[in-house]
């Protein structure tokens, strides 16, 4: 068994803990937002990465591979700040969610499947995702490309990571992802502690899934209504969000505590616009956000070390690796 990442595959025990949701050259207004300078974005995430070491991380999950404009990740950069962290960096490839490319419309599931191995064979990606589902709706498009992503996990061996907009529309991913036959115990389910209901999450894990807790310091975000564009005078509506760690905390400490742990795993999602809104946060402390400050509050709130390492550590290496 290896994990694969972007300079090469790795065993599984050699990860440490691991960052499964993370998007690493979104930090800066540069070559994420607008093609700005290569080297900009591996420079502040290589600031925010420091010092990870210290925690005993060993590997970041970059889902950033969104294919758009069907092009993959940007496995050069990453490679380069792999190398200069010390960090191993897998990447994940897919379509996020709508709206999409206009042939992804016209494509059939088979067709979007092939699209994803071609991705992942040419990026050494072990990871399909972020895969996307729209707040509270899946649309047709949505629905092939999370089909296209069980098919394509079957013919490479790779893991599946998802997003819920908002924490909405997980079970309904589960139906799809299992029509289709994916691996649900290589499977995440993204996003859920953005609407951390205990009973709805139990739903979810139930199935066989991983729930990612992978939005901690993620406080005040928007979310641009979609449809409101243009609304009067180049305006448009946006809602404003607060979801509060304490809530995140206080429901992952409940589902450890109903015996959970071993289908739990942690990030801090930071991306584009959110980090700057979050300076308190991401902002101080960069990704050892969740290692200095949400950690000490899980062991004080009673969550033992075993369940933090299998969150952290035995998960995500179960999850990443294959033959």
């Amino acid at each position: 068994m290896h994990v694969q990442t972007v300079t090469g595959p790795v065993a599984p025990e050699a990860l440490g803990a691991t960052l499964m949701h993370e998007h690493l050259l979104a930090m800066t207004p540069g070559r994420f937002f607008s093609g700005g300078r290569w080297d900009d974005s591996v420079e502040v995430a290589e600031r925010a990465l420091g010092g990870l070491g210290e925690h005993g991380v060993g590997a970041v999950v970059d889902l950033t591979g969104r294919s758009q404009a069907a092009a993959g990740p940007d496995v050069e950069a990453l490679r380069e700040l792999s190398r200069r962290t010390g960090l191993a960096v897998v990447v994940g490839v897919s379509m996020y969610k709508a709206p999409y490319p206009g042939w992804v419309a016209e494509a059939s599931v088979e067709e979007v499947a092939e699209h994803f191995v071609a991705l992942a064979t040419a990026a050494g990606a072990a990871v399909y995702g972020e895969v996307g589902t729209s707040l509270d709706q899946i649309t047709p498009e949505e629905d092939t490309c999370l089909r296209a992503a069980a098919r394509a996990q079957q013919r490479t061996g790779g893991a599946i990571s998802t997003h819920c907009t908002l924490g909405t529309m997980a079970i309904e991913q589960v139906r799809i992802l299992s029509e289709e036959g994916a691996d649900l115990a290589r499977t995440v389910v993204g996003h859920l502690d953005l609407r951390p209901d205990v009973a709805s999450i139990e739903v979810v894990l139930r199935s066989g899934v991983t729930v990612a807790f992978d939005t901690f310091g993620k406080e005040w975000f928007d979310y641009q209504v979609p449809g409101s564009e243009g609304q009067g005078g180049g305006e448009f509506v946006k809602w404003a969000y607060l979801r509060r760690d304490s809530d995140r905390v206080a429901a992952l400490v409940e589902l450890v505590a109903r015996g959970w742990e071993r289908q739990l795993v942690l990030s801090c999602d930071i991306s584009g616009r959110e980090a700057y809104l979050n300076p308190d946060t991401h902002g101080r402390h960069g990704y050892a956000f969740l290692f200095t400050q949400v950690l000490p509050r899980l062991r004080a709130a009673g969550v033992g070390e075993q369940a933090i390492r299998a969150m952290l550590v035995e998960n995500p290496a179960r999850i990443l690796a294959q033959p």
